[in-house]
């Protein structure tokens, strides 16, 4: 007589049985499932995309790629920078800033690991909209973001989009938290308009007012 207490249902996950986010990821199994130690999750980075760079102050975290390629810099400007290509395996410690981008022409597919619940939480927090999402992380998840270092890579490779986030114009608009940001922080200012071109940025500046210069630049 078998001891086991679980069902096929509870061990087996099929693709359909993935959950859809807000966010850029499918959560393949929560922390609840697995008693608390970690999260999998399925996560994509398009063409010409970076997942900024961030640190976690909580969760280790590992990641394997499907498919493609994507080249990743751990450390900080000065750290280390490797590439990553299918059958691989990363790991990035908790407290290490890190982020990711696709140089290729196809989209990369990869599984995400993470242990505690506080990315899952992050990722769950996306439905709120993104910058509560981003709010929320910093204060209560131990995450932090670098923009500026974001913007610098971005701008080092062409790279054209934010992976991970799932923004679109019309949200953010909508959004009076990113209304706010994008009057007070300057380096997410300069990241929308690189992003979205002079159209985006006379959009934003007819729908939120007259925006400060950025240094350097006239309006």
């Amino acid at each position: 007589m078998s001891s086991i207490d679980y069902s096929v249902q509870d061990l087996l996950i099929r693709p359909a049985d993935h959950e859809e986010t807000s966010a850029d990821m499918k959560i393949i199994a929560r922390t609840a499932r697995l008693s608390g130690h970690f999260s999998v999750m399925l996560g994509e980075v398009r063409p010409g995309e970076i997942l900024g760079f961030h640190s976690h102050q909580n969760e280790d975290q590992h990641m394997y790629i499907i498919d493609g390629e994507l080249h990743f810099e751990v450390g900080g400007a000065g750290g280390l920078r490797f590439t990553a290509g299918a059958g691989d395996n990363v790991l990035k410690p908790r407290s290490s800033s890190h982020g990711f981008w696709n140089l290729t022409d196809k989209t990369v597919h990869y599984i995400e690991t993470s242990t505690q619940d506080g990315f899952e939480t992050f990722v769950d927090s996306r439905s709120d909209g993104l910058m509560a999402m981003l709010g929320g992380a910093t204060e209560e998840l131990g995450m932090s973001f670098e923009t500026d270092r974001t913007l610098e890579v971005m701008k080092e490779f062409g790279l054209t989009g934010i992976a991970g986030a799932n923004a679109n114009p019309e949200e953010l608009i909508r959004d009076p938290q990113f209304h706010e940001a994008m009057r007070t922080n300057e380096t997410l200012r300069e990241m929308v308009f690189y992003l979205g071109g002079a159209a985006l940025k006379d959009k934003f500046q007819g729908l939120i007012g007259k925006l400060p210069p950025l240094p350097g630049r006239g309006r």
